[in-house]
């Protein structure tokens, strides 16, 4: 893939922008993944409406750190 974002040794080559845009997504998604699946209390509409404030915001900031994504959505 032309736009690898890793050095050939291996060692990262990610802005900081992209890191945070990396970490925030996972933390989405892991808090998806509790109300979803692990959460006590279920599913709710306060559980939605969080949900769907994160997913808006970490795709935002994942399009931004990582235009590529655009393309590639675009081309499908």
């Amino acid at each position: 893939m032309s736009k690898n974002t890793f050095k050939a040794k291996g060692e990262p080559a990610l802005t900081s922008k992209q890191v945070d845009a990396i970490t925030y997504a996972y933390m989405d998604i892991c808090a998806t993944d509790t109300h979803l699946n692990g959460s006590s209390s279920g599913y709710d509409g306060m559980a939605a409406i969080e949900i769907g404030e994160a997913v808006k915001l970490t795709r935002e900031d994942l399009e931004e750190a990582f235009p590529f994504l655009l393309e590639r959505v675009g081309d499908e």
